[in-house]
């Protein structure tokens, strides 16, 4: 009788699996993700590695597993340096305790939920400076286990034009607060007001709060209520009887040009009482500045 041989049987080859970081790996030896070294760099990894705002990736312990190349120009360290190092090295002292309860929330969550988060804040660099940033967070789940995906964009530049933006508006509210003629922001269309200045509440009588909920109509005389403005008449000086609180009637002296603000047709009226034209001793007497 003739035996067959068998076949000499085939060691399965060791199955490569994706790492967290992209890449493919063997079943040994392990490494600090508790799979496999890489072998072969994924083409994900490449994407991040090119993006240009910074991206961390850290587990739930709070331990970084990646950074791109922006993240350590935007801290300051190397890879090496922050390979397995705690993300709240990075983080300012101020906000490290917080940091810490809301992973440990995390951690002992029975049942966990994606999440995703949107914030400024600011971020500590290895010279000790600290940034202000845009960041995002997420969570994504690989091999059943929870990660942290953060990436993050420097907003300096931002934050200083915000701050100069900023200084000019207050100066032009302190210009608009305190100038003795009345300013006033009136839709083209209703007539409502949509801004008045100090000036403007003290010369009719009534509360900023009274008169945003008026009309320019409604400070005209009887025989002026269709004061007819229109943006080829707003450039021109017109003097209207207007009614006051009290109900006494001014001759308001009113000129100004029609303005685009907020999407809206708007007329800015400059108001002013024109009483010493029909008595220029009242005039003459005030203490108050002329302009």
């Amino acid at each position: 009788m003739i035996v067959k041989a068998k076949k000499a049987e085939k060691t399965p080859a060791a199955v490569e699996k994706k790492t967290i970081r992209g890449q493919h790996s063997s079943a040994t030896p392990k490494s600090p993700l508790g799979r496999s070294t890489p072998r072969s760099e994924h083409p994900f990894k490449k994407l991040m590695d090119a993006a240009a705002e910074a991206i961390v990736i850290f587990d739930r312990e709070g331990k970084i597993l990646y950074e791109n190349p922006a993240a350590e120009k935007l801290f300051g360290y190397q890879a090496k340096e922050l390979a397995g190092a705690p993300l709240d090295r990075l983080i300012p002292e101020r906000y490290r305790d917080e940091y810490r309860k809301a992973l440990e929330k995390f951690r002992k969550k029975k049942r966990l939920q994606p999440l995703q988060r949107s914030f400024e804040s600011e971020i500590l660099q290895k010279n000790g400076k600290e940034i202000p940033i845009a960041a995002s967070v997420a969570t994504t789940q690989v091999d059943g286990g929870w990660y942290f995906i953060a990436i993050a964009r420097d907003i300096t530049s931002l934050r200083a034009a915000q701050r100069s933006l900023g200084d000019h508006l207050a100066r032009y509210q302190l210009i608009y607060e305190n100038q003795k003629d009345g300013i006033l922001l009136v839709d083209m269309e209703t007539q409502q007001f949509l801004e008045v200045n100090q000036a403007a509440t003290q010369m009719y009588g009534y509360s900023k709060e009274e008169m945003l909920g008026m009309r320019l109509v409604d400070f005209f005389s009887e025989e002026e209520r269709d004061p007819g403005l229109s943006p080829e008449s707003s450039t021109k000086l017109n003097i209207f009887k207007h009614k006051k609180k009290d109900g006494s009637v001014f001759p308001a002296e009113i000129t100004g040009c029609a303005l685009t603000w907020r999407n809206r047709d708007i007329f800015c009226a400059i108001v002013k009482d024109a009483s010493y034209r029909l008595n220029p001793q009242i005039r003459s007497d005030t203490k108050a500045p002329i302009f």
